[in-house]
C-alpha cells in the first residue's frame, strides 16, 4: 500500500477516476434527453464509477508506477476498465437483473468506453503540429508515398 504515501499516485488515480465518471456522464446525460433516465441515475452511475476507477487504481497505475506499456495495451486496458466500470455503475439501484435497463446501461457502457477511446487518442496527439518533428515526419510520409 505505499501507494496511498504518492502524491503522484494519488493525482494519477483522482484524474483518472474524474476522466471516468465524465466518460461515464456523457451517455447518460443523452439518456436523460431522449430516454426519460433519471437525473439521479446518471449522477450515481458517474459517482459509482468513479468509485470503481478508484477502487482499480489500488492495484497499480501505468502513469505513476514507471511501467512502460505500448500505447495499443494501455489503451485497451483502459477502454475495457472504463467499460466495465460503466457496466457496473448502470447496476445501481437494481434489485434483480430484471430490473435493469439493458438498453441503456449498454449503450451507456459502449459511450463511456468510446469516450475514453478517444481521450486516450486526442492525449496522445501533438501540442503544437507544426513543431519541426511533426513536419518532417509529415514530409517523409508524403515523400515516401510519391515514389
Amino acid at each position: 500500500m505505499s501507494n496511498l504515501t504518492d502524491p503522484a499516485w494519488w493525482k494519477a488515480a483522482v484524474l483518472r477516476a474524474l476522466y471516468t465518471a465524465i466518460a461515464i456522464t456523457i451517455p447518460y446525460i443523452a439518456a436523460v434527453q431522449f430516454a426519460d433516465v433519471p437525473w439521479f441515475m446518471a449522477a450515481s452511475a458517474a459517482a459509482v464509477g468513479a468509485i470503481l476507477s478508484f477502487a482499480t487504481s489500488l492495484f497499480g497505475l501505468p502513469e505513476s508506477g514507471g511501467a512502460d506499456l505500448p500505447w495499443w495495451l494501455a489503451a485497451l486496458e483502459r477502454v475495457a476498465k472504463t467499460f466495465g466500470q460503466s457496466l457496473a455503475a448502470g447496476l445501481t439501484g437494481a434489485v434483480l437483473l430484471t430490473d435493469v435497463d439493458w438498453s441503456v446501461v449498454l449503450q451507456a457502457a459502449l459511450g463511456a468506453a468510446f469516450i475514453s477511446l478517444l481521450r486516450l487518442i486526442l492525449a496522445t496527439l501533438p501540442s503544437d503540429p507544426t513543431s519541426p518533428g511533426v513536419l518532417a515526419a509529415a514530409e517523409e510520409e508524403t515523400s515516401s508515398l510519391t515514389r
